[in-house]
């Protein structure tokens, strides 16, 4: 008999999902009272509370306005809805869990609140925001317990790439460095003569300064990002998640490289103008879809079952020859015997 295989229950629909809420809010009207008061205090603080810029902009405003082109962080306004996708894709789990509240929450909760206190009296609205993960985690565990929090881990952790660079910028020296170096030594690998100066590369007479946007961080947070949604949906195993991200800091860097590599080489051999302007501004629409592809490649190498793999390859190597196709014409000692003479019945 055939092995039955376990069905998953389907993604409850938004009228469950509704009545399921509504329950839930029935049986518990202290835990609603308390979330619905994290969440007024939540929007509240982080939306409105102006205090950033001369008391002119509240986090939420101070962050939005820090996620624009010059930072090249446009993408993280999507973050928000993204996080809200993946809670709503696990709607299931948040309705049918067992909810036991856990007082370890509220840790988390105050460490949070410390540290949006802290970036107020600092004015460092870098700190308000990586203060919200603390709260929202905190506040899912105590109301909900350990079970529901693990849901918002990872919805936590995509939080962290909300934070905008700004003048994080101003001190990549490092990479920059790295950047140029890196080139340089490539351009001496091929004969290639430039002049490196620091973060300056001097082709033909040309400069071309390795600034602090051009060092890798923007595309560093960018691939962060992407590798972080990648690992959550695609790979299943925790030490795979975490080799792949790791390496998706090391594609993000290789393509950044090779970027400012090929801008060298057609300054070199074509024109400067251009290399300088038009391909320095498009030309990471190329190399960072091929860093994205690169760290897919690396994550679909290390998740596949190679066990199966190396059996079949075995398998192959060792299955007996077919037998050869037989011949009309017998051979006998490298002498060709002739066919039977044909008869015919008249």
């Amino acid at each position: 008999m055939p092995s039955a295989t376990a069905v998953e229950p389907p993604e409850p629909t938004l009228g469950e999902t509704m009545a399921g809420v509504t329950a839930w809010v029935r049986e518990n009207p202290l835990a609603t009272l308390l979330l619905a008061i994290c969440g007024g205090l939540l929007v509240y603080f982080y939306g409105f509370y102006s205090v950033f810029m001369n008391g002119a902009q509240s986090t939420a405003v101070w962050a939005w306005k820090g996620w624009n082109d010059e930072n090249d962080q446009v993408h993280c306004r999507f973050i928000a809805p993204i996080i809200l996708f993946i809670l709503w894709q696990r709607r299931g789990e948040l309705i049918s869990i067992v909810k036991e509240p856990s007082l370890r929450g509220l840790a988390f909760v105050i460490s949070g609140i410390v540290l949006f206190v802290l970036g107020i009296r600092c004015l460092q609205a870098r700190l308000a925001i990586l203060s919200l993960p603390l709260v929202v985690y905190g506040s899912a565990e105590y109301l909900g317990g350990k079970a529901c929090a693990r849901i918002f881990i990872f919805p936590c952790l995509l939080m962290l790439f909300m934070v905008p660079v700004g003048g994080v910028i101003q001190s990549t020296v490092t990479l920059q460095l790295l950047a140029s170096k890196t080139v340089g030594a490539l351009c001496a690998l091929l004969g290639i003569h430039i002049q490196l100066i620091g973060t300056t590369i001097n082709v033909d007479g040309h400069s071309f300064e390795v600034a602090g946007g051009c060092s890798g961080i923007r595309s560093l947070m960018a691939m962060t990002m992407l590798a972080a949604l990648y690992v959550y949906y695609a790979l299943g195993r925790l030490w795979q998640q975490f080799v792949v991200f790791a390496g998706s800091i090391f594609f993000a860097l290789i393509g950044n490289i090779a970027r400012l590599f090929t801008v060298v080489l057609v300054a070199k051999f074509w024109n400067p103008e251009i290399a300088g302007g038009l391909y320095h501004d498009y030309s990471g629409f190329v190399f960072f879809p091929i860093a994205v592809l690169a760290m897919v490649g690396f994550g679909n190498l290390i998740s596949r079952d190679w066990s199966q793999a190396s059996a079949r390859i075995a398998k192959t190597l060792t299955a007996p020859d077919h037998e050869a196709p037989r011949k009309d014409v017998d051979e006998v000692e490298g002498e060709k015997k002739p066919a039977s003479p044909i008869s015919y019945d008249y």
